[in-house]
């Protein structure tokens, strides 16, 4: 019991120093992410709403300043900051030529920072700066007026304090505010190299979702009955799209960074071709509405689908008539991608003509007209899928991890939503950590146990077998003790059933009763063997196989010992020995002798006869043994305790012995 006890003991202490290792090791980790834990995706609604200059698109309403105020505003991939439309500009003349009736609520609403007691002002800068920063590669240049303020998702969404809001003016780019996803913090130079963390980077901080990941579809208001785009932060709808075994690796080029491999550009419509020549490289960003290709390739799309760019407002504009050609020919698009150049797997996104079927307002152009979303990049800086692409594409990207998920979208009436969450990459749960719907992407596991943790774990598994082995040996020994110590020894049955007779047996002898008057009797059966009942005399081992026999040469009253080698042999005798007995012949009564059953005879049930002494000493009653003529004896013998020798040839022996000599010599004999 005790060394059970001293075995738990070291047991119970080797954990307790491993658990208190392990605690040390990862108390940052708990204390960063016990929030993170909790939290869940968070799916921002729509406002419903189609709109702007170069759309139709599906917005999003976010709430900004204190009291809040309601703008719609379109979802930006590479944006870090998020952007408004000023009340004071925004709608006057020094932003558009021309301001249209409509022009607040067909920009999303104004936000008025005078009315906002939270607007904590920056100063005027621009989106990029010297061919750096948001869609500079695209030739961008907007000046914005910055500064910290409140900003909340959707209508009863998360809400931040200090958050990067610019104030837009003009709308040459930005027709509508954005609300941005990029987790890069914004850098101010000219204020000392000092930046602010992005929206999403802060709602991980604080512990209200638990990744940096996000998901994003444009929405088509083509599809079924007017599809809304999605927004979700930490997660993905698997009911939005169609799951694929691509996974896409983020580039390094923090502005550009979701990059994938363009493999291929198809179409099939009035007939089919190729409309890319060769693999790009191409971004893919939901700022820009537009897709930038090569100009070999817009030739290609100008070929296939009849277009012709305008100069003067630089788009492909559609007529009416065309309009209407191009929809009854129900054309596709299909772009093949991969994270890679050539070979590997591939998603590939089918776009019809319906996506493309765009309408650009004032002030893109002085009267609407119908477009297509195609741009001709001077470089491969400038290869975008923008948000036409999206459409019709699912995006997933997860920063932590580095990589991101393009997935076609799916087309379901009244299909449920289904939103999984994409932990963080250091926490402790791995389920749902995906950011491209088919489980934990190469590389994009959640924290897993270190070595060491790993070896005390498997050590201690080792000792804990080791121990229940020795504590179940212990109570068996302890059980079969207390049951040996309750039940009695098995008898000894050797013991029991007396020595090994070594000796041949012989022929029945013959029985004198008490009555017989007479003579001794004397003689031999019709073997010729000698029998006699004598008094004091027989065989006996000593359990070494070794025979007693009386008449040794050893001395001329001691026992003779002869050493019997395979048969037994009687020992020869110096004549025949008479006795005197005291009664009549009669027939031997049966059983008699030694009774195998355990009992004995008594001298006392055959007669008066006066029982022989023995040369063992019996201590059990329960055997019998045979004299050195080999008769039987119903004498008691033990074959380990042997008596005292001299009790054996003690006076009354002697005597008996004379008497019998000197019967022997008178001639009397036994009768048969």
């Amino acid at each position: 019991m005790n060394l059970i006890i001293v075995a738990l003991a070291l047991a119970l202490s080797w954990m307790y120093g491993c658990r208190a290792a392990n605690d040390s090791s990862t108390t940052t980790l708990e204390r960063s992410s016990s929030k993170d834990r909790n939290a869940k995706a968070i799916s921002i609604p729509p406002s419903e709403y189609f709109e702007g200059n170069d759309g139709p698109w599906s917005t999003f309403n976010i709430r900004v300043g204190t009291p809040e105020q309601d703008v719609r505003v379109l979802v930006s991939t590479t944006s870090p900051e998020s952007m408004v439309v000023l009340s004071e500009y925004g709608c006057s003349t020094l932003a558009l030529a021309t301001v249209p009736s409509d022009c607040a609520v067909s920009r999303g609403n104004l936000f008025n920072p005078n009315e906002s007691s939270s607007w904590n002002d920056l100063g005027l800068f621009g989106i990029n700066q010297d061919g750096v920063g948001l869609e500079a590669n695209l030739g961008y240049s907007q000046r914005v007026e910055f500064a910290l303020e409140t900003l909340g998702l959707g209508f009863i969404g998360p809400k931040l304090d200090n958050q990067t809001v610019a104030g837009l003016a003009a709308a040459d780019y930005f027709y509508l505010g954005v609300f941005g996803l990029n987790t890069q913090p914004v850098n101010f130079s000219t204020l000392g190299n000092t930046s602010s963390t992005s929206f999403l980077t802060t709602l991980k901080d604080k512990g209200v979702v638990p990744s940096l990941s996000w998901s994003y579809t444009a929405g088509a208001k083509y599809r079924l009955k007017q599809v809304y785009g999605q927004l979700i932060l930490s997660g993905y709808d698997t009911s939005r799209f169609t799951e694929n075994s691509v996974s896409f690796t983020m580039a390094d080029d923090l502005t550009r960074d979701l990059v994938v491999a363009l493999q291929s550009i198809s179409y099939s419509g009035s007939s089919s071709m190729s409309l890319l020549s060769d693999s790009i490289q191409i971004f893919l960003d939901s700022t820009e509405p537009n897709i930038w290709l090569p100009e070999s390739t817009c030739d290609a799309f100008e070929e296939a689908f009849g277009l012709t760019l305008d100069p003067e407002s630089g788009l492909y504009l559609v007529n009416e008539t065309h309009h209407n050609t191009l929809l009854d020919s129900n054309a596709e698009v299909s772009f093949r991608l991969s994270d890679v150049n050539l070979g590997g797997d591939t998603v590939r996104i089918i776009l019809p003509y319906n996506a493309f079927d765009l309408t650009a307002k004032y002030p893109l152009v002085d009267n609407s007209s119908y477009y297509f979303p195609l741009k001709r990049a001077a470089n491969a800086s400038q290869y975008t899928l923008g948000r036409t692409f999206l459409q019709e594409a699912y995006l997933s990207a997860d920063y932590e991890r580095g990589v991101f998920n393009v997935s076609a979208c799916k087309w379901d009436q009244g299909a449920q939503e289904n939103i999984v969450t994409i932990q963080a990459k250091d926490s402790d749960d791995d389920s749902d950590c995906s950011a491209t719907g088919n489980g934990c992407p190469s590389g994009s596991k959640g924290s897993t146990l270190s070595n060491g943790v790993i070896a005390g774990i498997v050590v201690g598994v080792i000792i804990a077998v080791l121990l229940a082995g020795f504590i179940a040996f212990m109570i068996l020994r302890q059980r079969k003790k207390a049951a040996y110590a309750a039940s009695e020894p098995e008898p000894d049955m050797t013991v029991i059933n007396g020595p090994i007779h070594n000796v041949q047996p012989t022929p029945p002898a013959k029985y004198y009763s008490p009555e017989t008057v007479g003579d001794s009797a004397r003689g031999s059966n019709a073997e010729g063997t000698s029998e006699s009942v004598s008094e004091g005399h027989g065989n006996e081992l000593d359990g070494h196989n070794t025979e007693v026999v009386p008449g040794s040469a050893v001395d001329d009253n001691g026992p003779r010992i002869s050493e019997l080698h395979g048969d037994s042999r009687q020992p020869d005798h110096h004549g025949a020995v008479y006795h005197e007995l005291a009664g009549s012949s009669v027939r031997r009564r049966e059983p008699d002798g030694v009774s195998m059953s355990g009992t004995l005879s008594s001298y006392g049930e055959r007669g008066d006869i006066e029982e022989p002494p023995s040369p063992f000493v019996s201590t059990l009653g329960t055997a019998g043994w045979q004299d050195e003529l080999g008769n039987e004896s119903s004498a008691l013998v033990s074959p380990t305790t042997p008596v005292n020798r001299e009790a054996r040839y003690s006076s009354k022996f002697i005597e008996a012995q004379d008497e019998a000599t000197s019967e022997d010599r008178l001639g009397v004999k036994s009768r048969g």
